[in-house]
């Protein structure tokens, strides 16, 4: 039997994760161990900590394993049928029309438009001025992605894009909140503005599709209906829009706590960044059939997840695990022990996009000033769908050097 709460503790440890779900998740481990089952409101989940578990279920044997889940199908009222939680032939045809898009030389011509747009930015900075650094690098990567589709500035042209997005993104957070999350179905105010904007996104990403401006991840979308297209660019701007600014975030608070680390190599930075707050913190998959993962018996249509927030601080794998120390990524890290983009056929399609954006952004940033945290203030997380910062993030703009 999978070791994990049972009763009375088991209805504590619900409300532990509502109110503290990080801390909570890195407590089940400890008390449980890395394979672990317990029961979250209507639904029974299996939690895997143990990197060679991941790996079977991401790599090894992915093809026992779907996406055939409640947090799935809530999310594709967000984001449709696209590559996030599209399945089965669906996904596998996607991914293969989509991957050019994505193809590394295509997203390295990017470089520039990156460079520029972090430039233009940094000219509206003084020495001395004190900005929110989360509200910025949202604002920089929303400029960026839509460069990266429709090479145009969403927040600059008044078409009514960036707001929707905006609108999306806090609904997708705010619903996921609840316990018993429900689809925008019903008759209130807040279901018929969500309706609402995603007709007016879909309707102005249409006219995107029908008009398109350059060379850009749009106009390498081909093969597929304008609906499927659609889906595809809406995930594409709300799962690679806010999650890149939330890793700058974090990364220029970190830079900032650790300042001999500004002369390391932004990539390893990022990279480690990217362990200590993983863009998700929790994500998961369906068994189609029976499984055994590390001796456990996992039986046909069980949910299985893990957390790349406990996985990445896991004493067993890392050394000093609390620690910020981008030098660690110089050695490989062990399989399935560091999955900020999860892995396998199904690991995130923008990865190398989204790192490469990061990277570019803070060694722009560095060769122009330096930011530092305004003293007392603290890094606190908003345990969403992302992990996002709790409100704003105030820093010091300084010359460089």
């Amino acid at each position: 039997m999978i070791p994990g709460p049972r009763g009375w503790t088991a209805l504590r440890t619900i409300l532990d994760l509502r109110s503290d779900p990080l801390g909570a998740l890195i407590r089940l481990q400890r008390n449980y161990g890395n394979i672990l089952n317990f029961r979250y409101g209507l639904v029974s989940r299996v939690l895997i900590f143990e990197p060679a578990a991941v790996q079977r279920v991401l790599q090894d044997n992915h093809l026992n394993y779907d996406k055939n889940s409640p947090f799935y199908h809530m999310l594709g009222w967000f984001l449709g049928k696209g590559l996030i939680t599209s399945d089965g032939e669906l996904h596998k045809r996607q991914r293969r029309l989509i991957q050019p898009a994505f193809h590394k030389a295509r997203i390295d011509a990017l470089i520039p438009m990156i460079v520029q747009t972090t430039q233009a930015m940094i000219s509206n900075f003084r020495p001395g001025q004190i900005i929110d650094v989360a509200a910025e690098m949202i604002g920089l990567t929303l400029r960026m992605i839509g460069q990266a589709l429709f090479s145009e500035n969403l927040e600059a042209k008044d078409d009514g894009i960036g707001a929707a997005v905006e609108e999306l993104q806090r609904q997708m957070q705010q619903r996921f909140r609840s316990l018993f999350p429900l689809p925008p179905v019903l008759p209130t105010a807040q279901d018929r503005r969500f309706r609402a904007v995603n007709r007016q996104l879909r309707a102005l990403i249409a006219r995107k599709i029908q008009n398109p401006q350059g060379d850009n991840i749009l106009s390498a979308l081909h093969g597929m209906p304008v609906e499927q297209r659609i889906d595809e660019l809406i995930t594409f701007m709300l799962a690679g829009h806010e999650t890149v600014a939330n890793t700058l975030t974090w990364a220029l608070a970190l830079l900032s706590r650790h300042p001999a680390q500004r002369d390391n190599d932004m990539h390893r930075v990022v990279l480690e960044t990217l362990r200590l707050f993983p863009p998700v913190g929790v994500f998961g998959r369906h068994a189609l059939g029976p499984d055994e993962l590390c001796g456990y018996p996992v039986a046909k249509g069980q949910l299985v997840s893990t957390s790349p927030w406990v996985l990445h601080r896991h004493p067993d794998y890392w050394s000093n695990p609390e620690g910020f120390d981008p030098d660690r990524f110089l050695q490989e890290p062990v399989k399935g022990s560091f999955v900020p983009f999860a892995a396998g056929p199904r690991q995130c399609i923008g990865n190398y996009f989204a790192v490469l954006e990061a990277t570019t952004v803070l060694q722009t940033l560095q060769q122009h000033l330096q930011l530092e945290l305004i003293p007392g203030q603290p890094l606190e997380i908003d345990p969403q769908i992302t992990l996002r910062p709790r409100g704003a993030l105030w820093m010091k703009v300084r010359a460089a050097g």
